[in-house]
């Protein structure tokens, strides 16, 4: 594998290893707002059935709040991953496995977006537009990657 790859697969972890650690000190701060803690606590409900203090609160819980108050890097997260899934599916599958791939991908996203539709905070609504435009944009790719072969084969040679 070539040294752009690599460079790419590297850039995409960094910016993804450094949104997750802002987003998660910025949903730290669910901490602190205890009256929030049954609306954005949900893995820590799964876990411990109530949350009735801090220590009851699971870390996931901090991406949730900060998914739904300050949406700039949960969304980084989530351009920087698809990034990273991109890349890494590109060198795994071939042309017809890839253009799956990405219609998978999309259809995953789609789906993403559809879960957090009915959200009442900017930062919920944010994130669904997010999922939105990269799902369709996935599908898109996807479609134009399958298409592309066949338009080759139609070109009139100039001779």
């Amino acid at each position: 594998m070539s040294i752009k790859y690599w460079s790419q697969v590297g850039i995409g972890l960094l910016v993804l290893g450094f949104s997750t650690l802002v987003s998660w000190y910025e949903g730290s701060a669910l901490l602190d707002h205890s009256w929030e803690w049954r609306y954005s606590a949900p893995f820590s409900e799964m876990v411990h059935e109530s949350v009735t203090g801090q220590n009851d609160i699971v870390a996931l819980d901090f991406f949730v709040y900060a998914a739904k108050f300050t949406p700039l890097y949960p969304g980084m997260m989530i351009i920087s991953a698809s990034y990273l899934f991109i890349l890494i599916g590109f060198k795994l599958f071939k042309q017809s496995g890839f253009r799956i791939f990405l219609a998978l991908l999309g259809a995953i996203y789609l789906t993403l977006c559809y879960v957090i539709s009915s959200s009442p905070t900017a930062g919920g609504n944010t994130l669904f537009r997010l999922f939105q435009v990269v799902g369709v944009l996935m599908i898109v790719a996807a479609c134009v990657i399958h298409v592309v072969p066949f338009l080759r084969l139609r070109r009139p040679y100039n001779q």
